[in-house]
């Protein structure tokens, strides 16, 4: 999901194009590269962006008339799947190709380089995001068509097809990328790229079985590859398969922390992998507050050195990453952060939006401290509304999820004060739109999605079919949740 979850979250091969008449993009082999291109397009298929750039520059430095390894380095600044580009990036790696796009199509060596060349060069040229996305796609579709045997073409012009939903999940769209991938597959079965966008396309719980085969293949096809290991979990929490989310989140974090302590790092226990693992492991029971407590550690040594350096914070700040497990965790558990001890500052907002939203649950019956938080999030949802254009120029999602937030805040509200009719119409208002809204991947948006604080108020009043309705709704959307299932065993 390019949203809310995701800017807290982030907060979480091929052989070498030759000097011969039509090369562009050679067939990806896997971890055993031939050559730093190779490496960088493998590590491209598999989102290991910064990687991938180091690769590409040393595929420059080794073969300066190596085109593809300039398209390779430019391809790295664009996140189509995370609302995010770094255009001047971009456009900066095309640059030492060559001062302008004639010169740099003049350096090709036969029209199908030129084309992929072509097609970077629409990305990062003129017009907002949404349009250069629209040109690349119809640069992409065309190189494809012009020979669907080319595995790589296929693929980032499946990738393509899956950036054009800029508002979130579009199951239409997504599905034309599927059945570009599906394809391929019986003579690709071990591409990274392929595999990879099957899942992105199936991650949702309707999808999920058709994506079981791309995910039981793709980490074995990428061990090296962090974003991999984590990326099959995609499927497993779609399907409530916690044990296998658990694993794989394991397996992702091994290969990140390694890849760490090569380069004299310690090992990380904030981002993106460990927000599902965190997750995967309240699910069973298992809880995970040592996680959460390593997490906040590490978040308060970042916090002392910068408090995020913007208002949303940095895109990898360790204190939003907190803020979401931690949150996420005392819904699940009842085990709370002190709210208290939260540093004060003026940065990391998605994180103390977040804060403040599990301040709001965790303080469900004391008006006072509810009318308090919800206030803090009316105040934060506006400041990162602000905020957003300049710092997330290319998420178009976020705001409609901290609205559902800020409504679900209302209806907790209105039921602290005793209005019981208006919080039941509230929240069931706020679980209708948040049902509305394109379906996200990965842990709940909502630390506690409405459908089920829903069926929760409509429990305690004794009202059990509506209750039973209410978490079964939620179920559909997020299967084997185990806060609605226990809601349904408690009605027995």
């Amino acid at each position: 999901m390019k949203g809310l979850a995701l800017f807290l979250a982030l907060l979480a091969a091929p052989a070498t194009a030759q000097h011969q008449h039509e090369p562009a993009i050679d067939a990806v082999a896997g971890p055993a590269h031939s050559s730093a291109y190779a490496e960088g397009l493998y590590l491209l298929h598999n989102f290991e962006y910064d990687r991938a750039a180091v690769a590409f520059r040393r595929a420059q430095a080794a073969d300066p008339a190596n085109v593809m390894a300039f398209w390779g380095e430019a391809m790295t600044y664009n996140h189509p799947l995370w609302a995010f580009q770094d255009k001047d990036g971009g456009r900066a790696a095309l640059a030492r190709l060559g001062p302008s796009p004639e010169a740099r199509k003049a350096k090709a060596r036969g029209s199908r380089e030129a084309a992929w060349l072509g097609a970077v060069e629409a990305l990062y040229g003129d017009g907002d995001k949404l349009s250069r996305d629209r040109a690349y796609h119809a640069k992409m579709m065309a190189l494809y068509e012009a020979d669907p045997s080319d595995i790589d073409a296929r693929s980032f012009a499946a990738l393509a097809t899956l950036g054009l939903a800029s508002q979130g999940r579009d199951t239409a769209i997504y599905m034309r990328a599927a059945a570009m991938l599906e394809e391929a597959f019986p003579t690709h079965p071990d591409h990274p790229g392929l595999l990879h966008y099957l899942i992105h396309s199936y991650d949702d719980p309707a999808h999920a079985p058709l994506g079981l085969r791309a995910a039981r293949r793709y980490a074995a096809v990428a061990p090296d590859a962090g974003h991999a290991q984590h990326m099959v979990s995609h499927i497993y929490l779609a399907l409530g398969d916690w044990k296998a989310v658990e694993a794989t989140n394991i397996q992702a974090m091994k290969v990140v922390n390694a890849q760490r302590a090569a380069a004299g790092k310690p090992a990380s226990w904030c981002g993106h992998y460990n927000e599902w693992l965190a997750y995967a492991l309240d699910q069973q029971g298992k809880d995970s507050q040592a996680l959460v407590d390593q997490c906040r550690a590490q978040a308060m040594e970042e916090f002392a050195k910068r408090d995020g350096g913007s208002v949303l914070g940095a895109e990898r700040s360790l204190f939003n990453s907190w803020a979401s497990i931690a949150i996420r965790h005392g819904v699940d558990t009842g085990r709370w952060p002190d709210f208290a001890a939260v540093p004060v500052g003026d940065g990391n907002l998605a994180g103390r939006f977040e804060l403040a939203y599990g301040q709001l649950l965790a303080a469900r019956n004391d008006a006072a401290v509810v009318d308090a938080a919800l206030e803090q999030l009316r105040r934060y949802r506006d400041r990162i509304v602000v905020a957003m254009p300049r710092e997330r120029p290319d998420d178009h999602e976020s705001s409609a999820w901290l609205d559902r937030a800020v409504a679900q805040g209302e209806a907790v509200a209105a039921l602290a004060h005793g209005a019981r009719d208006t919080g039941l119409q509230l929240l069931a208002a706020a679980a209708a739109a948040e049902a509305a809204l394109p379906q996200p991947f990965g842990p709940p948006v909502l630390a506690k999605p409405s459908a089920e604080l829903l069926g929760d108020e409509l429990r305690a009043m004794g009202r059990k079919a509506e209750a039973a309705d209410a978490y079964r709704r939620n179920l559909t959307m997020m299967p084997m949740r185990q806060m609605s299932l226990a809601g349904l065993e408690k009605l027995r």
